[in-house]
């Protein structure tokens, strides 16, 4: 009897191992799909990125300086675009990430950062900014994409990460801590391995009372961090944290 419910207890651990490693595209990528409000039609920015054609749009203030923004795992950056135009002081750039809204293609962390970095390099040259007057801002997963887009393009200005992670397993780990998610993953989305060689400025925002990613887990990129950085934890939630007067304060303030 012992050893039948050994058997079943292996099989059952096999085959959730085998489900979260089939399925972890599904767990990890959540694109949603948003209509965008009309006054923003004008500012559409799409462009052509590696044969894959990029949804994005462009909120122009006329401002020296530009926040590109790299949305969380379930956002379509449609329904960003108000935010952002009315919190920021400053000019904002969002491209959804591939598969994402209109965006094509299929997403993955390594096309996800190509693409990103080729958007800085090709919002740069066209606007003919420089990218000592670019931020790049990240919110839950895409902190991990702006942290590698941060480490290939050191010239920007800084980085604003809210609700960062060291890792992706960390994550994992914080909610399954029964399987061998450093093992398994695809898409690792390392941040604490790419934090202590970047020296631009951080501000990292974080939610006291996040329910998805630990907060320790952001205070451990941020001691990790080879810059100047400042932390700042708000007491919200995680999907409800830019709701707080203080997120945006803090956002302008470090961009100014």
């Amino acid at each position: 009897m012992l050893l039948r419910i050994a058997l079943l207890l292996i099989v059952a651990y096999s085959g959730a191992v085998l489900w979260m490693w089939v399925r972890q595209e599904a767990y990890l990528f959540r694109p949603k799909r948003y209509e965008v409000l009309q006054e923003f039609e004008r500012y559409r920015w799409d462009r052509q990125i590696d044969g894959i054609t990029h949804q994005g749009w462009f909120l122009d203030k006329g401002a020296e300086k530009t926040v590109i923004y790299h949305g969380g795992n379930a956002e379509d950056l449609a329904g960003h675009c108000e935010v952002l135009f009315d919190g920021l002081e400053v000019n904002a750039l969002l491209v959804n990430y591939r598969g994402y809204g209109e965006s094509e293609g299929v997403p993955g962390e390594k096309k996800m950062v190509a693409d990103c970095i080729a958007i800085f390099d090709l919002f740069c040259k066209e606007k003919n900014v420089s990218p000592t007057n670019i931020f790049l801002m990240g919110r839950s997963l895409g902190c991990g994409v702006a942290v590698q887009v941060a480490a290939a393009r050191p010239q920007a200005a800084g980085v604003i990460l809210v609700t960062p992670y060291e890792s992706i397993a960390a994550i994992a780990r914080s909610q399954y801590p029964w399987l061998p998610f450093g093992r398994m993953l695809r898409h690792p989305f390392l941040s604490i391995d790419h934090a202590p060689e970047i020296k631009m400025p951080a501000l990292i925002l974080l939610a006291e009372f996040d329910e998805v990613i630990p907060p320790e887990t952001g205070h451990k990129l941020g001691d990790a961090w080879g810059g100047e950085k400042e932390i700042v934890t708000l007491p919200m939630g995680h999907n409800d944290i830019n709701e707080h007067p203080a997120y945006f304060e803090a956002v302008n303030r470090f961009v100014k």
